[in-house]
């Protein structure tokens, strides 16, 4: 599928909209991961890392990159040292392997992804937007399928060496950022 092709306009939509209804609007700035530094350089790969990657970039003598550092939330303006709002932080690397070419690896700072799918990750952004604290069977729902999903990718990473796979991107409709949101 190439990048900016979606296959659920209408979740594509219902996400951005839950986004917005839990951290505002904000013109110019991503949805998600808002705040962040970019960042040029060179990937200079070991002699060794092709024998352990089929990856482009690890069997030429080096790429060039952009790496995105950020903060995880659609809200640019909460201070880098708040610990309680500004993370979870992400990182995205860039190898430009031609014109129009590249690959991506895609990274944040908690252990794992707490959904599943799109349709889960709208169901935890509807779950904070209600104003009472307790869980409906709803949320206790999406309580029990977090908890497998954790599960279920501690067991895969325990099993194997952590790896990142790549992602293609889809642009953001706030940015024209060449980097994927992370």
């Amino acid at each position: 599928m190439p990048a900016g092709t979606f296959t659920n306009r209408a979740l594509a939509q219902q996400l951005l909209d839950a986004i917005d209804s839990v951290q505002g609007l904000h013109p110019g700035f991503r949805p998600a991961h808002a705040k962040g530094l970019m960042c040029a350089g060179v990937f200079t790969p070991s002699a060794d890392a092709a024998n352990l990657t089929r990856a482009p970039h690890a069997g030429r003598p080096s790429t060039p990159v952009t790496v995105r550092y950020s903060n995880g939330t659609g809200v640019p303006t909460i201070p880098d040292n708040d610990p309680a709002r500004s993370g979870p932080r992400g990182m995205a690397i860039r190898f430009h392997l031609a014109e129009h070419v590249h690959t991506d690896i895609i990274a944040h700072s908690v252990n794992g992804f707490p959904v599943r799918t799109g349709e889960e990750f709208l169901e935890s952004f509807s779950a904070r937007r209600r104003p009472s604290g307790r869980a409906t069977p709803r949320h206790s729902g999406l309580s029990s399928r977090r908890t497998r999903t954790r599960s279920g990718l501690s067991k895969r990473l325990s099993r194997s060496p952590r790896v990142s796979r790549g992602r293609r991107s889809s642009p953001s409709r706030r940015s024209s950022s060449p980097m994927p949101a992370a």
